[in-house]
């Protein structure tokens, strides 16, 4: 598995090498990353999130004006900072390698706690065939970063090491949308001392956010992001581009009251989600409540790019490792691997189906496929384990 990773981020390295250019990269992603952190590195955090300022970073960048900015937490604008010393095109090149190698150090990170990847460790390099991380590594995007953040959290909640586990967690905040749906989660799951250091995290990276920026200046962050969400046209966010309910309701063209619809939708499937986690105190479902989590985050959250699938892989490999160790899987655990393949396929069958590329491909129907997959480990997770059906066993009598 270790070579195949390698392997991979070689062929990748090569062919960046020899075929990147500018032009390209001009309608990638990265564009906002590495505006943002050419503005932090040459000492202009304080004015980070004034339009201004982004628009003549990317102008310097892409050589013409454009719509689009960096709505990115100041701590992350600080953490990449150095990328900003290299060239656009170098930048780019490092930045791909390491989401890379990131996914390819996922199985390693995972396979204590998911036996089903001891046993096959080549299953783990399927992670570079999921059509949301291939987009994410052609985008530029911070996506792959997901999957091994909540992974390696895992990993350490496994290992009891919750204050640990939650200081990891924490870097989820990169998207905060997913983390403020994990939290009351893992609170009604009485994670409690993981929750602590998801909280100690946080501060430390609030600090860091205002050593970016100025603190007079993170109330600036939020009205940015605000400005954003509420602007309509070019340069604003397209819904149609979301897994989660507002993109489904825009695609179908009934946006009309998508923030009322998106709300209850989100507030059921937390209520939901917060009903099943008493159910995780089981250690045989210990990993599918976990990936029960991962997928409400995704649905709920008012954002969720097509990228941002690659959360989902964590949820099913979780999802399989349940099934695998179950004696007989029966109807049940086949639907688990139905449902799962289907996240795989969808966006495949969509692109062939209805359109050449992704973002013509009404990549927003793969909401009802991740609800499907979603139902699945609900259902699953509220019938009792398999041992759960063995009689208890009576001590016998001695006279």
């Amino acid at each position: 598995m270790v070579l195949g990773a390698a392997t991979i981020v070689i062929a990748v390295a090569v062919a960046l090498v020899s075929s990147i250019n500018r032009t390209r990269l001009q309608t990638t992603d990265f564009v906002h990353f590495y505006a943002a952190a050419s503005i932090v590195l040459h000492g202009h955090g304080a004015r980070l999130y004034d339009r201004e300022t982004q628009d003549a970073a990317f102008q310097s960048i892409l050589g013409y004006r454009t719509n689009q900015y960096f709505l990115h937490p100041p701590f992350q604008a600080g953490a990449i900072a150095p990328f900003a010393l290299l060239s656009f095109e170098h930048a780019f090149v490092l930045w791909t390698l390491i989401n890379v190698a990131l996914i390819g150090l996922l199985p390693l990170i995972v396979m204590p706690c998911v036996p089903l990847l001891a046993r096959k460790p080549y299953l783990g390099l399927l992670a570079f065939c999921f059509p949301p991380m291939l987009i994410a590594f052609v985008l530029g995007q911070d996506a792959p970063l997901l999957p091994v953040v909540i992974g390696t959290s895992y990993l350490l909640m496994c290992r009891k090491k919750d204050v640990a586990a939650g200081l990891v967690l924490s870097i989820v905040a990169i998207k905060f949308q997913y983390l403020a749906i994990l939290l009351p989660l893992l609170l009604f799951s009485r994670k409690f001392r993981l929750l602590a250091g998801c909280a100690l995290g946080c501060i430390c990276l609030a600090a860091l956010s205002a050593l970016v920026i100025g603190p007079s200046q993170i109330p600036t962050y939020f009205r940015f992001v605000h400005d954003f969400e509420i602007h309509s046209g070019y340069g604003s966010a397209n819904p149609t581009l979301m897994v989660n309910l507002r993109g489904f309701l825009t695609g179908i063209g009934h946006s009309a009251y998508w923030q009322i619809f998106t709300l209850l939708v989100a507030l059921l499937i937390l209520v939901l989600g917060l009903a099943s986690s008493r159910f995780a105190h089981t250690p045989r479902k210990q990993g599918l409540a976990f990936a029960l989590y991962i997928t409400s985050a995704l649905l709920a959250a008012p954002y969720a790019h097509f990228a941002d699938m690659t959360m989902l892989l964590l949820a099913m490999l979780l999802a399989a490792d349940y099934v695998a160790a179950l004696p007989n899987p029966g109807v049940s655990g086949k639907l688990i691997y139905l449902s799962g393949l289907s996240l795989f396929l969808g966006p495949v069958a969509l692109m062939l189906l209805g359109g050449h590329y992704w973002w013509n491909s009404r990549i927003y129907l793969m909401f009802p496929l991740i609800v499907l997959f979603w139902i699945v480990l609900a259902l699953e997770l509220w019938q009792p384990a398999p041992d759960e059906f063995l009689p208890k066993t009576v001590p016998a009598r001695t006279g």
